[in-house]
């Protein structure tokens, strides 16, 4: 069995929905965790020998062009998590695919690889925002992993939890949802981000077995602001800094457990 490894490669001010952060004329002005984190996440695959998936923030990209050009170097697949980090339903169709396009033009410039997949910020494609697919379909992209198939702060999209084909008016895109597993009738999503942090390994752990034995790949996504136990803060909601802070000293070693005992590969 094999499953599914990726990064979404953006700076610790970056998260959503906090107003201390959303004002982008000070992005260049914070200090950044970026490049030091996406450093130590390429030591760890590299020693284990196992390729991944960046989902690289355009803005990103463009501040510090050696990232992606590392990530390729490296032997990594490069993806898009869009250019400014916005959620996609709050967009137009036609400010997402600017955004969209950006972001993949950035990435193709500075490393000749072509971009074939995307992740949304925040897994921002709800009910509604269905219209994405045509946007993504139209830059060129080949797959999508954007879908979260369990209610969450600023996504959830009833879906298979399994790789799976949305047919969206006359064409089909390949999903790569995120995993999720349920023990009685609580969804719990166990593998990445805050998720992975604020559960105890055996849980996450008995998720991956669970998947395994249904033949479905788990989805592993982090970022590097999950590695940074130093990374600064800001005025938040409590459940936001509980889900933002909490665990980020026990990821470095949940990722070394999980890439000892099982197999990955990218996304694509």
């Amino acid at each position: 069995m094999v499953h599914a490894l990726s990064f979404d490669i953006e700076d610790w001010f970056h998260l959503v929905g906090i107003p201390e952060l959303e004002d982008t004329s000070k992005w260049d002005t914070r200090p950044s965790i970026v490049e030091d984190k996406t450093d130590l996440i390429l030591s760890i695959i590299d020693e284990f020998e196992v390729k991944a998936t960046f989902f690289v923030l355009g803005w990103i990209a463009k501040k510090y062009p050696n990232i992606s050009k590392k990530i390729v170097a490296a032997g990594h697949e490069l993806g898009t998590h869009s250019f400014w980090h916005r959620r996609v339903y709050e967009l137009t169709p036609e400010i997402f695919y600017k955004d969209l396009k950006l972001s993949i033009d950035v990435l193709q410039d500075q490393t000749g690889s072509k971009i074939n997949g995307f992740r949304a910020p925040s897994f921002s494609i709800i009910p509604g925002s269905e219209w994405a697919f045509d946007v993504i379909k139209e830059v060129g992209l080949i797959y999508d992993a954007s879908l979260f198939p369990a209610l969450r702060g600023h996504g959830g999209f009833p879906c298979k939890v399994e790789p799976h084909i949305i047919n969206y008016l006359d064409y089909q895109i390949p999903e790569l949802p995120m995993s999720i597993f349920k023990l009685g009738q609580v969804s719990i999503p166990f593998s990445g981000g805050g998720y992975l942090r604020a559960l105890p390994y055996f849980l996450i752990d008995y998720g991956f077995q669970s998947f395994e034995k249904k033949g479905i790949p788990v989805v592993v996504y982090l970022h590097p602001r999950d590695f940074a136990t130093d990374q600064p803060t800001v005025p938040m909601p409590f459940h936001r800094k509980f889900k933002s802070y909490v665990g980020l000293s026990s990821t470095e070693k949940k990722l070394r457990s999980l890439l000892q005992k099982y197999n990955f590969t990218t996304c694509e």
